[in-house]
């Protein structure tokens, strides 16, 4: 059971743990029928995958065409499943022993302002979650259960959006309603729900978050705090473009290295969160707007593996779809709050 005092950690938490499910539910093979042979087309760019990020690709030509064996009603019942199992838990983590606030109370806990209690990492971060979990959903029905790109992207984005929208509206009569927390939460929803119908969108942007533990964040870790969840000091967000997305470049006879190269803009924040240990002076705020270059982690998994391991080759392209790994910021813009920067959390 969650304690109050790790609200923000338990909501991170819920949404990892839910999101993880999703895509392992991915993985499982068919239960009606042995998994029908691939052929593999002689072109490695044209190989399909399981978020259509491949324009090429025959799943991307005919999105809609469902699988050869579908389990509709048992997909439909366990994303419902997941998620009534998880509304339930919030009940018992975050409220049931919380006093009801005396009435509904709007938060102040700004945007993207460098006073800001973790100066808008946050935002990015209700975001992302909210992204990543719709958009495990949409290929949940779609790739198991067989229903339409169209309808399963709309049933899990509406989902996706309830959950979290709800989760913040309850907010208000237990802690406070963030206007600007439920913003981040649609924007989520909406890029997952463009990315999921619009092949050429996601063949060529990804929304992704890049993490290494924080000295401040470690240094507190001796002491027992594991809230690893509000280390935004460590988290970097990331809008990363494909360099393979362009099909010019990517089909010249050296072409194959933009599979693997990508070029992103990058926020983060730093000294804001996590708090410093107690006697100790605060850290030195900062955030940070960056334009690199990236490891296209999902490019070389694909590569990797898509002539050798169906499981792997769908399990890297979901995970590296929302996780970064080798961002090397070229340019840096760095700002830091003039004035008391705000406490709070969540």
């Amino acid at each position: 059971m969650c304690r109050l005092g790790s609200y923000d950690m338990c909501r991170r938490v819920g949404r990892t743990v839910v999101t993880a499910l999703l895509i392992g539910l991915l993985q499982l093979p068919s239960a009606a029928q042995p998994a029908p042979k691939v052929d593999i087309p002689p072109d490695p760019i044209a190989i399909p995958t399981p978020w259509i990020d491949l324009g090429t690709s025959p799943i991307a030509s005919a999105p809609d065409d469902p699988p050869p064996t579908t389990h509709k009603l048992a997909a439909s019942l366990t994303l419902g499943g997941l998620y009534a199992g998880f509304t339930t838990w919030t009940y018992f983590a975050w409220y049931r022993k919380h006093k009801p606030l005396a009435e509904f109370k709007v938060g102040g806990d700004g945007w993207l302002g460098s006073r800001t209690y973790a100066g808008g990492a946050d935002k990015f971060g209700h975001a992302w979650a909210t992204m990543s979990l719709a958009r495990a959903g949409t290929e949940l029905l779609h790739q198991w259960g067989g229903f339409t790109t169209l309808q399963s992207a709309l049933v899990a984005t509406a989902l996706s959006e309830a959950l979290f929208l709800g989760v913040e509206v309850k907010d208000g009569f237990y802690y406070e309603f963030s206007l600007s927390d439920a913003t981040g939460d649609t924007l989520g929803a909406l890029a997952a729900l463009a990315l999921s119908l619009s092949p050429r969108l996601d063949e060529l942007f990804d929304f992704r978050v890049q993490y290494w533990p924080s000295h401040e964040y470690l240094h507190q870790l001796d002491g027992g705090n594991v809230n690893v969840a509000e280390d935004y000091s460590g988290e970097t967000y990331l809008l990363a473009f494909h360099l393979g997305g362009l099909h010019t470049l990517r089909d010249t006879k050296w072409g194959l290295w933009t599979r693997f190269v990508d070029v992103a803009v990058g926020f983060g924040t730093r000294g804001y969160k996590p708090d410093p240990p107690g006697g100790e002076p605060d850290y030195k705020h900062r955030q940070e707007l960056s334009i690199g270059v990236s490891l296209n982690l999902q490019g070389l998994s694909d590569w990797l593996f898509e002539r050798r391991s169906r499981p792997a080759f769908k399990i890297g392209h979901g995970l590296f779809e929302v996780f970064n790994a080798g961002y090397l910021p070229a340019l840096q813009f760095d700002r830091s709050p003039t004035g008391t920067v705000m406490s709070g959390g969540a």
